[in-house]
This record gives C-alpha cells, structure tokens and sequence, in this order.
C-alpha cells in the first residue's frame, strides 16, 4: 500500500499466527530453522527477480551475451547491499537488494545507449534483432560490430554505477537533513501513475518474455496472479504458498517435458526456455569498465540523462515510501532519516562494484516476519546475503533451466502490485478527475513508449488539474461578513447602545476573509466581492452615510500573494480610496506583510494584530461618531442635555443602571450586601478554571478579560473582554465552578457578592436577588447568541405552509394570539371604565412587538416608563405644586437615606469644645458629598447642581432626602385618591388590600401596571401596618407620590419631544425638515457637523432603517436619548456605615479600601419564529429505484445475486470469446466468411445483452430526474462510460459501417471494456483482479492490433 494513503486504504485482514501473537506483544524466539526457511524463499524470489531483471535491462536479442552481465549486477547489488542492510539496518528483518523500478529504467538506460551508438558506429538502425551483428551484417562490420558491444558494456556498467552512486548521495542527504518528511510534496496522482506505467512495463515484459504465445502468458498470469493475490489477502502461510508456487509449477513443467521425451533444446529450441547464457566472472564488471575506460562513451551516455533524472525521482521516492510504509506492515516503528541515510552509504559502497541500487525491499521483509514471527533476527538477511553472493562469486549457469513462464510470472507477481495498489486502489481516495490523470498518464506511456515524455505529461496534467482546482475555489472564507456579522471580544457599552453601534457598523464596514494562495485566477474572487458591493451601492444611489467605509482583510488563513494577486489587491485600494473607503489588514503573517508593504498594498496604521483587534478598532470609531450625532440631539431641547447628565452622574456612581430595571428591586440598598475591590492590570486574578466557591464579580471599571480553559492554554487572545455593567464568574449563582480565567487587564474597581451575602440578599431583599438574577441570565443568553443579521419586524415575517402539521401547527398559534387578544380588549374596557382618560395614548404594541426591543428588556422598561410619565402628566400630577401635600416618607426609605448619610458622613471634632465620654461626635455630611449620598440610597433623578453646597445633619439631609424621594400632591388629587381608596375599602375601616394596589394604580393613572408593584408596596409600605398586611389611605397616596416623582425626569423628556415635534401627540414621526430647521436654529455658523438626514437614519436603528433618513419615528426619537455612551467611572462608594457609632474621621476618607471584579456575557432573548417551508417534492417512482438497486447492487437481494452472478457469467464468456479469436482462427484477415460470420454473430450477441442492460439502467436513472443534466451526467460517471465504450464499437463497425475504433487499432480493446462490470461485484477479489486481467489482456490485444 502507499504509506501516504494508507489511512485511506482498508487494511488487510491479518492471516500470519505470527501477526496475531505480535499484537499481544509476543514474538517467537529466534530459531535458525525459520531464519533459513525464511532466507531459502527470499533468496529463491530474488534469484529470480534478478535473472528476469537482467532480461529487462538487456532485453533486445541483440544484447542476448550481455544477460549475464545484466543478472551478475543485479546480484551484486543483493548480496553486497543485502547483507549491509542486514548487519545495520534500524529493521532487523530488512532484506536488501535491488527493485523493479531500477531494472525498468536500466533497460531505457541501454536502448538509449544502443541507438545512439548504432548511429555513431553506422550499424544501420532498421536491422532485425537476430540479423544485427551476425551473419553478414557481421562480415560488413566486424571491427564495428565489436567496438559496439565493448562499448555497450562498459558504458552501461558506468551509467548503473553513476546512478548507484547519485542515488546515495540524495539518500544520504536526505536522511542527514531530515527530509524524508517533505517526500510526500510531490503531488500523489503523479507519483501513482508513474508506478502504474512501471507496472504497465512490468507486464509488457512478462509477455515478451512469453514472445506473447497465448499458452505461455496464460499460464504465467495465473501462477502470477495466484502468488500475489495470496499474498496480498494472506490466504497461507507465506512460509508454504511461496515455496510451493515456484516449485510445484517448475516440477510439473519439468515433468511433462520428460515425460513427452523432450530434452532441454528441444524446449530451447520451441522457445519454452530463453536462449543460453553463459555464466559471466564477477571480475568483468571491473575489467569491462575501469579496465577499458576509454570505451565508455560519454555522448551515449548523455543520452541517458532523462531517463536518469526521471529515475532519480522516482527511486527516491520509492525508497522513501517504503522505509515509511514499513510501520505499516510490520509492528515496529523505524527513523526515516536515519535509515534513508545508512542505504546512501551502501549505496556509495555499491557503485564502484558496478552494482545496481540496492535498498529495503519491503516485500521481502514481510516474507521474513511471517515465517520467522518475530522482527529482531537478523541471520534470515544475513544467509539471504551470503546465498545471492554464492551465485555471484560463482555461476549463474542454472538460470538456464528456468522456463519462460516462470520468470513471466515472476513479472506478473511483481508487476500485479503495481496495477491493483497503484493503478486501481488509488481511486478509493482520489478524486474521479484526479485517477483520470493517472489513466492519461499510462495512455501517454502506452501511446509513446517514453517514460520521460509521460513524466512530462503529468507535470502538464498536475500543473493544469492545479490550475483548474483552485481557480475555481475563491480565496475568500464563506461569504463577506458586514459588521455586525462578527462577535468581538469586547463590549465597550451597553445593550443598548451596542445595537445602535451594530445597525451602522452593517454599512460601514465589511470584513473578507482570506484564505490559501492569491494568485492571478483566484484573485478574481476578491475583486468581485468588493466590486459588487460597490455596485449594488451606486446602483441603488445609496447615500453617503450609508456606503462602507472600512474595509477589513483578514489574512489568518493567507498564506501568500503573487504579482497577479498582488495588482488584483492594489486595484482594490485605489478604487476604494477614490470611495472614501479606508482598508485595513488583519492577522498577516510578517513574511506576508513584508510582501505587502513592498508592494504598497499594506501600510504599517493600517495592521492589526487579529480580526478582533481590527473590529474593535473601527467600532471606537463608530462610537466617537454616535458619540458625536448625540451631542447635536441632545443640544435640541434643554431637557434632553439634564437627562444626559443625571445618565452620566448615575452612570459614574455605581454599574446597576441596567441591572435594576424594575423599581422595587432598587428599594433597600444594595450596597449592603456587596463588596468592592480594587483590580490591577496583569496582576489581579479573580478566579481560575475549576475554582469552586468563587464570588459573582460586577465591573465597575477598568477591564477584566477572560480565557476558556486557562490563562495561556491554547490560545492567545482572550475569549471576551468585560467592562462595567457586565458580570464575571456567573457560574457562583448556581453553584458551579469556574468555567474561565478572569485576569484584570486594566485598573479599576469591580463589586463582589459572597455565598453569605447572596444568601442574606436572597433573605432579606428577595426581589433584588431575582433582578440581579435576569440580569446575569440576559448577558450569558448575549454572548450565547450569536447576531442576528436581518432585523425585519416580527410583524413582516410570513410564510405560506403546507401540510396538515403545519395546519396544527398554526392553528395552536391561532389560538394563544386569540387569548392576547382577548385579553387586551378586557384591558381596554379596564381603560374606559377609568375616571379619567388619557386623550392621547401611546401605543407600544408597535414598538415592543420589533425584534430589536424583544432582545432589549432594558429599552422595553424604559420605554414603558415614558409611557407611565405620559399618562401622569396628562392627568396634571405635574403642575406646580409648591404648597402641596407630601406624603409620608415609609420607613425602609428612611433606613436607606440613614445608612447614605452615615456612610458619606465624618465626625464633626472641635478642638475648643471637651469631648464627652461615652457620646460620639456629631456626624455632618459634607456638602461636596450630598449629592453621593442622594445617589446611594438610590434617588438618580436629582443633578449635584440643584443639591445646595452646605453641610448637612442628619434631620436636614432625611428632610432633602424626603422632597427628592416624595413628590407634592395637590387637594384634587389628594381628594381623587381618597375616593379611589372608598371605592376599595370593603370593610368601611379605611384599609384595602395590598393586592389591590396595582388595580388600582391602573385606574388611577390609566395604564397598565406589572404585578410586581405588589411586591414593592409589601416591602416598601407593608411594615407600616404590621402584623397587618393592608394598605392605608394615606400609604397609598404615598405610593403615587413615589411613582410621581419617579416619573418626572421621564415627563421632563417627552415635554421637550412635544417642543421638538410641535405637537403634544406621539404619533406624528420626526420629519427630516422639522429637523433641518431646528438644527438650523441652534447653529452658531449654519453648518453643523453631521447632516441630518444621517442622523436620522442613524437613530433609527429599531426599524433596521426604514425611514431611509427622511423621518424618525417617536420610539426611535425616544430611544435616542436612553443610549448610553458614558465611559467614565468614578470610583465606588466607600462601606456602607450602619449607625453613627462607625462614621469616618476626615482622615479616614484617604484611605478607604477597594476590591476588584470581573464582567460578564450577555445575549438578547431569542425570538422563536415560524420559517417558509419549500414546496413538498413529487415522490420518486419506486419502480425505477427498485430496478437501480436489483441491477447496481447485487448484495441486495437473492435474485439480485442470481442476477449479478448471471452476468458475471456473461462478461466473462465475452471476454473469454474476444481472447479466444486469435487463438482459435489466427488473424482476422487469414479467416475464412464462415469463421468470420459465427465471430460477428457472437459478438453482436453480446453487444445486444450489454445494451439492454445499459439501456434499463438509463431509463431508470432518468426516471428519478427526468432532466437533460441527469441524462448526461449518466454517461459522465466512469464505469457508464466504459459500458458505452465497449457496446458502441460493434454499431459502429457493423451497423453503420464507421469502423472508428478499428482505424484506431483499439477495436478488440474497447470490447474488453466489458470487463469492467466485474468491477461492481462486491468481493475484494473481484475488483482487483479484473483490472489486473483487464491490463494483461489490454496489454495483449494491442500487440495484436499492431502487428496487424
């Protein structure tokens, strides 16, 4: 097998005992018996290779006397090689000698020799081998004819000496490099065909050798065949099929001829056996060369030079193959270098002896290991040696009494490996047009008889197959990815925020991949992918903002670029510059981007370490754009610019802003149940893979990055990059460990919560807990998720089903939407029964139902505050109310100002006032810190500039804390929600139930509110009345007071919308004049950075754009002031401080201490929708796929076997007639009508079965498909092609008298195509057999065409 497909090849089933007990680790003892049964076969089979070998190097019959010479080499190269592999080879069991694959070019070495020196010598070139230099043409050229051979001899001696030693120095330098591993370069479709011309040749001899007599070769291929197929499929013991193959057939032949009373010339003479020879001293190959240097011819020789270049590629490789492909076949593992390197020294001992190439026959070896069973004995070699250096050193005379048959088949044993290995098992793992470059290759052999011009053709062949491959595989990986197609590691801002950077990085930037080797054809690919996107953007006069403007290459899979390529790149920089397009480069190896540079295709600002680093890069440029266009929105109304503020005043004080989205989960302060911690860059690890007990981490500030499964291990990127909001460690909230390294990569702060504290929060603030819950499963479900490129609405998708699933389906869809619907009208009738109603609603069902939202439950909260504040103001809670009513402060809320206080608070110490024992000094709140204060117990609605600057007790700061946390209720609202509480007071005692608060809530305001304000006044305003669990008068209006004031920085925005639109209704879209004009106001200079109609467009990200820049609707104009952009942190409150007892002296407040976090994942909540289904395809008419598979498969059925063994039948008796023809009848021109009719007869026969085979199977094919790509593609696949080929020639011939195939000499070829059906049988016989008959015969039938 070949060594580098190997893996690809089915192995063989083991049949050597000895195989099996090596696979246990137990190997036989040494034993001479087996060492000399093992070198007595070996030796046998080498003898015989070399005689036959000689007879291939001088197998004209002009060169009969040098036979000897010929076989003595081949000797020399057995014992003298032999027995150095034996005593040094790294494989024990190595038999050395030389190979087919020498001897084949040996003999081109001499014809090479022979014409040119019959040119020089003026011999005459049209000579008959049995007329050259005997008979008169001997008389005429005596002193020619002598000078002829003499040189002959001696300069074929130097030729296999120049080549012996050439040979060793390349495996010397291969194994003292370590090259052997880039033997494999050479591509394998050339290298397999190369070996199938040697077994073509290989064949070829073997017939010849038989002087191609039926009755000889016949014979020879069965004893051939029996011998390696035997072999091959371990059937016996090697140890007793090899021996009894070679002398059972010689005893048989021996006998029949003394038992006919024939002698030895008599079967001399009827050509059974060769002619003669006569044995040759060793010492001539030194006296016929060095001692007659002079008759070396080296212009002879020099003809000689490309054959030997070819030999020298092809023997190397054979060697090296076969050092590696011995792990394979026996159970030792050798060093390829080392063992290549010891056969270049032999071989350097073997040229000056005039020897052939010697190196490991692995054939050989495999012999010795089955007979000796073990692979450490190295005496089987070691006799082997000594037996081949017998016949050396003294006569090789009983060559003479070998038969023609044998050394034949010998050749057909030899040459059968070549055929089935090389030529037909090669296409289990090559592709179909690449074993058809191997069958082109051997036609180019059989057509020219010149391997060199073979070689060239497959170098021609290789060179167009590569070509043609890998012009059609673009150079780009999968298809060009927009930006936000691509995850990177790091996620600088909010959700929020993140989707609005996404709908312009999808415009703005392109990323191609690239991959493999650019080249001239390949490049193609490239040019086109960034051209159509250029294309389609003009043709659709896509405006500027949204053309792309960076374009990435990402060269990680590049390995290189020619000049071709390389223009193909520089075009698309020059084009893209003319566009305003800026390209960048990313993950270039240095060798590449040296290249690239050298160029001027690469600058050195435009390299980037990796594609992430690439992408984050053009995304902060995205963001500082964004970052931009909300400056100019916000600078439109004076509410827009003090939401901005408080979102960055909160945004800097702690990292919940996205956490906390429902507001009793605020309630209670969380800072009592965390921790903070100082992080440092590349030295502040917060847990490692597998650590248990870890706490969840919260980024403040500064970056935390993380590596799956370690630190450093495998990768050198870190998997993400967090930053604040986004948690770390989130395996802590199940229980679970680790699942990454978290390692700080930049100063900052991070908040933690410990397995005590998360069991107190879950205690005591259980609300909290789950917020902060949803919050970690929101951003692992992110980084889950992979984008969604198309943003289409929910309300767009549709699809057209079919199938009474589906129906089912449906129809349970149907339903659940019937039930939302319904219940929506009884929450409209809820709205009308309402005191007052809202003249204007907004109506969300639009907004929240889009995809974009559904992923943004932050967005979704908000949006749906607006919506509250909307309804609060139409009712007036907003009027002034300087006198109005303020409800009581409920005591939790109080116990959050206290604890702010306290913790923000120093010690007031006078150093005139005495310090009283037992009594702690007076806690002041310093000015500067009121405002951190306020944002610690969680009022984020108030600006430091509307905080006053002086000191504060206690009472005055709970007092501010009050009217921040409370808002004024005027009389009528106070009087509406008194008689509010009447109609829900049941049992006339001036209590209701908490669970009635959000009804009425709902009633009061008019919208809709989530149940969980249940829970909120339960904890908030429930311990008011305990044990009681009931709600009073005077609490509720303290609820709606809370909700008032938290409400009013959301009524504040939508004032300065309605000021914007011009209209107090949301449902008028923002228009791009409206725009322009307001813009145009405020402009100092006329001409504001960005154009608005970008700006719209840009903002409109929620409806993936659809307002084409010209209109914005509310959602997206709201949305537009709740993105996030705020970067800056400031450091983390100090350790909340429980009484006055533990307030901080001034001093203290340098050195509070801090603690680190890490960040985590996040993906939007998926969006499980309903896809088109194709159209359910016609089923497939069964009859037509019965019959494929009772004809194509003859295992699948009992009468498909019948079937299968009925034709087999047949094919054979075809091929048997075609064989038999010339045997029977002679030539077809010698034969009589009547002979010739009964031939035509059978053939026509034949052909008419075959064709309605072929014909059933293309009705039946086509039934399947009926398309015109199918009907040729039937005739596309090899083996319908052969079938085709082997029918059409007797049509052709005789129907319509076109003897196309005849003219060309291949008519009785193409009727052994027929053979080719054998091939079908699924037995591991079958198929190699065939083609190894298929040859032989093919082989033959072209002798016989050409001697016609």
């Amino acid at each position: 097998l070949h060594p580098v497909c190997s893996r690809y090849r089915p192995k063989p089933q083991p049949g050597l005992r000895a195989m099996a007990k090596l696979k246990g680790n137990v190997q036989r003892p040494h034993s001479i018996a087996a060492a000399t049964a093992a070198a007595l076969i070996n030796f046998m089979l080498m003898f015989g290779m070399c005689a036959a070998y000689g007879m291939i190097i001088f197998r004209d019959d002009r060169h009969a006397a040098h036979r000897a010479l010929g076989v003595k080499m081949c000797l020399s190269s057995a014992a003298i090689g032999g027995l150095l592999t034996a005593l040094l080879s790294g494989i024990p069991i190595a038999i050395g000698g030389t190979d087919l694959n020498p001897a084949v070019f040996y003999g081109t070495f001499v014809d090479a020799i022979s014409k040119d020196l019959t040119l020089q010598l003026q011999l005459g070139d049209g000579q008959r081998a049995d007329e050259f230099c005997a008979g008169q043409h001997l008389l005429d050229h005596r002193l020619e004819c002598e000078e002829y051979h003499e040189q002959l001899r001696a300069t074929t001696i130097f030729a296999v000496a120049t080549s012996t030693a050439l040979l060793g120095t390349i495996y010397f330098l291969l194994g003292r490099l370590r090259l052997t591993r880039y033997m494999s370069i050479v591509p394998l479709s050339i290298t397999e065909a190369f070996l199938a011309c040697i077994g073509y040749k290989v064949f070829t001899y073997a017939l010849g050798f038989c002087s191609y007599e039926p009755r000889q070769f016949m014979t020879a291929a069965v004893l051939g065949l029996m011998l390696y197929f035997c072999k091959a499929l371990h059937i016996m013991e090697p140890s007793i099929a090899l021996p009894l193959g070679m002398i059972i057939p010689l005893g048989i032949f021996w006998g029949a001829v003394f038992a006919a009373g024939h002698d030895v010339q008599y079967m001399r003479d009827t050509k059974w056996l060769f002619a003669e020879i006569k044995n040759e001293p060793f010492y001539l190959v030194w006296t016929d060369s060095l001692g007659k240097y002079w008759q070396v011819n080296f212009s002879a020789w020099g003809k000689t030079l490309p054959d030997l270049l070819v030999m020298l590629i092809v023997c190397t490789l054979d060697c090296a193959l076969k050092i590696r492909a011995a792990e394979t076949k026996l159970p030792l593992q050798p060093e390829p270098d080392a063992e290549i390197l010891r056969f270049g020294v032999f071989n350097w001992l073997l040229a000056p002896c005039g020897s052939a190439v010697s190196y490991m026959q692995l054939k050989f070896n495999v012999i010795s290991f089955g007979v000796m069973g073990n692979t450490s004995d190295r005496r089987a070699g070691i006799l082997y040696a000594i037996m081949c250096g017998a016949c050396y050193f003294t006569t090789i005379e009983h060559f003479n009494y070998l038969p023609r048959l044998f050394l034949s088949a010998l050749l057909f044993f030899a040459g059968a490996g070549f055929v089935t290995e090389n030529l037909w098992g090669s296409r289990q793992y090559l592709h179909r047009w690449e074993w058809l470059e191997i069958i082109a290759i051997v036609a180019v052999f059989i057509v020219s008889g010149q391997l060199v011009i073979a070689v060239l053709a497959g170098v021609v062949l290789a060179g167009i197959a590569f070509i043609a491959k890998y012009a059609q595989v673009p150079s780009i990986a999968g298809q060009p990815l927009r930006g936000n197609e691509v995850i990177t590691q790091e996620r600088p801002v909010g959700e929020v925020a993140h989707q609005s950077l996404m709908h312009i990085a999808a415009e703005w930037m392109l990323i191609v991949r690239l991959k493999g080797y650019v080249f001239f054809s390949s490049s193609q690919s490239i040019l086109q992918s960034v051209e159509s996107r250029f294309s389609d953007e003009d043709k659709n006069c896509v405006p500027s903002y949204r053309r792309l403007r960076y374009l990435i290459f990402d060269a990680k899979l590049l390995d290189g670029i020619d000049a071709s390529g390389a223009v193909c790149m520089l075009k698309i920089k020059r084009v893209a510059a003319s566009r305003g397009v800026r390209v960048l480069w990313s993950s270039v190896e240095p060798a590449v981007a040296e290249d690239l540079k050298f160029r001027e295709i690469l600058e050195t600002a435009d390299r980037f370490g990796n594609l992430d680093g690439a992408v984050t890069y053009v995304e902060k440029l995205i963001l500082d754009h964004i970052a931009t266009q909300l400056h100019e929105w916000k600078m439109l109304h004076p509410a827009f610019q003090r939401d901005d503020k408080l979102m960055d005043q909160r945004v800097r004080f702690e990292p919940f802003r996205e956490i906390f989205l429902s507001e009793g989960a605020r309630m209670g302060c969380p800072w009592r149940y965390c921790n903070r911690m100082q992080i440092k860059k590349f030295q502040t690890v917060l847990c490692k893979t597998g650590d248990v007990d870890q706490p969840l981490y919260l980024v403040h500030s500064g970056a935390v990055a993380l590596w799956a499964g370690g630190q450093r291990e495998g990768r050198k990127q870190p998997q993400s990059v967090r930053r604040h909001g986004w948690f770390l460690n989130t395996e802590a909230v199940f229980g679970q460990p680790s699942s990454a390294h978290a390692v700080a990569v930049e100063d900052g702060e991070i908040l933690f919560w410990t397995k005590e504290q998360w069991w107190q929060l879950a205690s005591e603030r259980p609300l909290m807990m789950m917020e902060i819950m949803k919050a970690v499963g929101r951003q692992e479900a992110f980084f889950k998720q992979e984008r969604d490129v198309e943003k289409h609405s929910l309300e767009d998708d549709s699809g057209h089903f079919e199938g009474s699933e589906w129906h089912d389906k449906l129809d349970a869809v149907e339903a659940v939407l019937a039930v939302s619907r319904q219940d929506s009208k009884q929450s409209s009738k809820c709205s009308e029964q309402a005191d007052l109603l809202i003249s204007a609603e907004i109506d969300l069902s639009r907004s929240l139902s889009r995809k974009a939202l559904k992923a943004l439950p932050q967005l979704q909260a908000r949006l749906t505050d607006m919506h509250i504040a909307r309804a609060l103001g139409e009712l007036g809670f907003y009027t002034e109310a300087a006198d109005g009513h303020l409800p009581k402060l409920p005591r939790l809320l109080q116990d959050d100002l206290r604890l702010a206080f306290f913790t923000f608070a120093q010690q007031q110490i006078c150093e005139d006032v005495e310090q009283v024992p037992n009594e702690f000094p007076a806690a002041v709140l310093p000015g500067e810190r009121v405002i951190d204060a306020l944002l610690h117990a969680g009022i984020f609605h108030v600006l430091a500039a509307d905080v006053c600057k002086e000191d504060l007790e206690l009472e005055e700061f709970l007092r501010l804390g009050h009217e921040c946390h409370l808002a004024r209720l005027s009389p009528a609202i106070l009087q509406l929600i008194e008689t509010l509480c009447s109609q829900h007071d049941r049992d006339r005692n001036g209590l209701f139930a908490v669970e009635d608060t959000a009804h009425m809530l709902k009633v009061l305001f008019g919208v809709e509110f989530e149940v969980g304000i249940n829970d909120v006044v339960d904890r908030c305003w429930g311990p008011e009345t305990w044990p009681d669990t009931h709600v009073t008068a005077e609490q509720f209006a303290g609820i709606v007071s809370w909700y008032v004031k938290r409400r009013e920085r959301d009524w504040n925005i939508l004032q300065g919308i309605f000021e914007v639109l011009g209209t107090r209704s949301l449902q008028v879209d923002l228009s791009l004049a409206t725009l322009d004009s307001l813009r145009a106001k405020l402009s100092t200079d006329g001409q504001p950075k960005t154009p608005s109609e970008e700006m719209l467009w840009a903002a409109d990200w929620i409806r993936g754009g659809e307002g084409q820049g010209q209109t914005l609707d509310p959602f997206g104009f709201l949305t537009v002031f709740l993105t996030n952009l705020h970067l800056e942190h400031s450091s983390l409150p100090p350790s909340c401080v429980l009484n006055e007892s533990g307030v901080r002296r001034p001093s203290h407040w340098q050195t509070i201490e801090s603690s680190p976090a890490d960040a985590c994942e996040e993906s939007p909540d998926t969006c499980i929708m309903l896809e088109d289904i194709d159209e359910v395809p016609a089923p497939e008419p069964r009859w037509a796929a019965a019959l494929l598979e009772f004809m194509d498969d003859p295992e699948s059925s009992r009468a498909a076997r019948c079937m299968g063994r009925l034709t087999s039948f047949v094919i054979v008796l075809s091929v048997v007639f075609i064989c038999l023809e010339p045997l029977v009848s002679g030539k077809q021109q010698d034969q009589s009508p009547e002979v010739q009719l009964f031939w035509l007869i059978a053939d026509i026969v034949f052909a008419v079965i075959f064709s309605l085979e072929l014909l059933v199977r293309f009705a039946a094919t086509v039934a399947l498909e009926p398309t015109a790509r199918v009907a040729l593609g039937f005739f596309g696949r090899f083996r319908n092609m052969c079938d085709l080929i082997a029918v059409s020639e007797i049509y052709l011939d005789h129907v319509v008298h076109l003897p196309v195939l005849r003219a060309l000499m291949l008519e009785r070829i193409a009727r052994l195509f027929r053979l080719s059906k054998l091939v079908r049988l699924k037995r591991p016989i079958v198929a190699p057999l065939t083609v190894v008959i298929l040859v032989i015969m093919g082989t033959y039938l072209l002798y016989v065409e050409k001697e016609k």
